[in-house]
């Protein structure tokens, strides 16, 4: 007995060929003895292989498994991984893509896991393991409630993997769980499996650490201080730079840092830059005066854009400014932004995972849609306008791009390397992951919740489980800004009122508008009214797929505010907000987003117009039209999902395939 107990505790050492790391063989050791897991640790030290271990042994023991990530770029990204090594025991589903739902490991959005659950779908309730990629999500200002809503929502009988980077209060997450039931054992590993440099790049083209940095600015001519041997401290340098001469020397652009990488073998090279423009303005100035590939490189870069172009079954044509992408790619030199193409994003990471791409221009949205180092990351700036202030990254915001820097088994240390403006706000932060922002709770009772719970629960159910939240527990801790399950209960029950004022429900029981609510996620009241009006019946399928693009689309900065002709469901929708409006005295809906302005570009889509001509409609990017005509193919399927009318199906299924074709469609290969 003894001996076959000695095994049982024996931690693995391999797995497919590669050596585990320590935290590595401490998380599968509890997933083989069917315990919940959370694992904490640095971006690219291996987390996903202990996810990629837990799928292969439930395969193996006929369980299921649904694997959530955040994106929908991260959830196809892991069907093709997981499709490639198990084949058609895979499935999708991403709102806007289903295959194989029945399948035994099926790979979704949290959004979509979340919806399952609170409607009580019973393919989500049998399920074996769930796993939470990018777990860290709970602490996001807008989406973080989903997470929060779907752990609430597993079945106890569930068993859970979260993967987080680095966060200070993991421990805190189990006690929460603990205290709903759930055994969950923590793993938290700190060290980097390849350790990151930083440095800051200044206006004499030299890549310092941060104490030569700040001896570098307080020593230049602009502002010509005294660094007191050396003990001069950012705050007081702060006050110095408001002092600066106006004639002060030239900045350090990024084709010098470029060079710099260049010159010391630090490629490939991920730049990051927060702005589309800024992306494409400088992957052009260097394309214009660099060329990083040999001829066989090049023709490596034809066969695998032809290829891809293929598959997609799509031509240069189909693709605004492919020439311009196209003799970038030649060169080693790639853009990434959620204004491109799909398949221009797509051709990009492949070049860049061939290693046929030296520099990379990309925003934000790569780091967190995209799993794929790089020997060295750039930052144009290390401050940014969030929509309020110009303010430094945060921590967690910094790493989740630097820790893209270091590639496991190639490099012996990741290299970041940020440009600096001596006019940049205040004192310059330190970067260290064990300043990592907690997760505190982002829990929001929605009305799609309050039809859902009261479908199902008794009122003292209800108010148990909203007991149960993160919420409650961290204001039991003393963690400020979150609300306690009393105030909860007191959102839920003015929400209940509103519902019922709405003739959604008649006490605790569900009437036709309340049915329709269960099944819509996005603006729900707006879209049951919508349903509930007629309107929808009276729509062309075109129509039909505009006014989803209303409601789905999130106006930016410099879009246009009015169109000069506004479609013919306008109307509709202001008499259903005034009627609202006069019953939601306390405001609880918050009003209604609705953007008429994007209607005529997607119903123009929906008509069969290619996509240049759509685009004249609007200033809008290719990427963003992709987007939002999947965003109304999800809100169409929810629709379709709610009503029973054949009519009204039929034109919504109508609308769904005009969309789906071009480049909008997603396929699973």
């Amino acid at each position: 007995m003894a001996a076959k107990k000695s095994q049982k505790n024996i931690l693995p050492y391999k797995y497919r060929g590669l050596v585990l790391d320590e935290f590595q063989r401490q998380a599968i050791w509890y997933l083989e003895h069917k315990i919940s897991t959370l694992v904490s640790a640095p971006t690219g030290t291996g987390k996903t292989l202990i996810a990629d271990f837990l799928v292969e042994k439930t395969l193996e023991a006929n369980q299921r498994l649904v694997y959530t990530a955040p994106i929908k770029a991260l959830v196809n990204q892991k069907y093709r991984e997981f499709h490639s090594r198990h084949g058609e025991k895979i499935g999708i589903v991403t709102g806007d893509i289903s295959y194989r739902q029945e399948a035994p490991v099926v790979v979704m959005t949290t959004e979509i896991l979340r919806n399952m659950l609170i409607r009580g779908d019973s393919r989500a309730a049998d399920v074996n393991w769930v796993v939470f990629d990018e777990i860290h999500y709970l602490n996001h200002p807008e989406r973080g409630t989903v997470w929060e809503e779907t752990i609430l929502c597993i079945p106890k009988s569930t068993l859970i993997l979260g993967l987080s980077a680095t966060i200070p209060n993991a421990k805190q997450l189990a006690q929460w769980m603990e205290s709903i039931g759930r055994h969950v054992a923590v793993v938290e590993h700190r060290e980097r499996a390849v350790p990151l440099r930083h440095l800051y790049f200044t206006k004499h083209s030299e890549a310092v650490e941060r104490e030569g940095l700040l001896q570098a600015v307080a020593e230049s001519p602009s502002i010509n201080a005294d660094t007191k041997g050396g003990t001069l401290d950012w705050d007081e340098l702060s006050i110095l730079r408001r002092q600066r001469r106006s004639g002060s020397a030239r900045t350090a652009t990024h084709l010098d840092l470029i060079h710099y990488a260049a010159k010391n073998r630090l490629f490939p090279c991920l730049y990051f830059v927060f702005s589309r423009e800024g992306c494409e303005e400088k992957a052009k100035e260097l394309a214009g005066t660099r060329d990083y590939l040999s001829a066989r490189e090049k023709e490596a870069v034809r066969v695998n854009v032809r290829r891809k172009l293929q598959k997609a079954e799509l031509s240069p044509e189909d693709i605004p400014k492919y020439n311009t992408w196209y003799s970038q790619w030649l060169r080693g030199i790639g853009v990434h932004h959620a204004g491109l193409l799909p398949v221009v994003r797509e051709i990009t990471e492949q070049l860049l995972e061939r290693q046929l791409l030296k520099v990379i221009y990309a925003t934000e949205t790569f780091a967190v849609g995209v799993n794929m180092p790089v020997r060295t990351v750039c930052f144009d700036t290390l401050v940014k306008y969030d929509g309020e202030e110009v303010r430094y990254l945060t921590q967690h915001e910094y790493f989740q791009m630097a820790g893209r820097a270091g590639r496991r088994g190639w490099d012996k240390q990741g290299t970041v390397i940020s440009r600096i403006e001596e006019t940049a706000p205040g004192a310059l932060p330190t970067w260290s992951e064990s300043s990592i922002e907690p997760i505190r709770s982002r829990f929001h009772i929605s009305f799609n919740m309050v039809v859902n719970l009261l479908a199902r629960f008794q009122p003292w159910e209800i108010e148990e489980f909203l007991s149960h939240t993160l919420c409650s527990f961290q204001h039991q801790q003393g963690v400020p800004d979150v609300r306690s399950s009393a105030e909860l209960m007191d959102d839920f029950r003015a929400k209940w009122a509103l519902l019922q004022e709405l003739e959604y429900m008649d006490g605790t029981k569900l009437l036709a508008k309340g049915e329709i609510c269960r099944n819509i996620y996005i603006q729900e009241i707006l879209v049951t009214e919508l349903i509930a009006s007629g309107l929808l019946q009276e729509l062309k399928p075109e129509e039909l797929a505009g006014l989803a693009a209303a409601i789905v689309y999130t106006p930016k900065a410099g879009d246009p505010n009015l169109t000069l002709s506004p479609p013919r469901w306008t109307p509709a929708v202001d008499l259903i907000y005034d009627r609202v409006s006069k019953i939601d005295t306390q405001q609880l809906i918050g009003g209604f987003s609705v953007y008429p302005v994007i209607s005529p570009v997607v119903a123009a889509w929906a008509e069969g117009r290619g996509l240049r001509e759509v685009l004249k409609k609007h200033p809008l990017d290719p990427g963003d039209l992709v987007t939002v005509c999947r965003q109304s193919i999800d809100l169409l399927r929810q629709i379709l999902t709610a009503v029973p009318q054949a009519s009204i199906r039929g034109k919504v299924l109508e609308a769904i395939s005009r969309l789906d074709r071009g480049v909008v469609r997603v396929t699973t290969e």
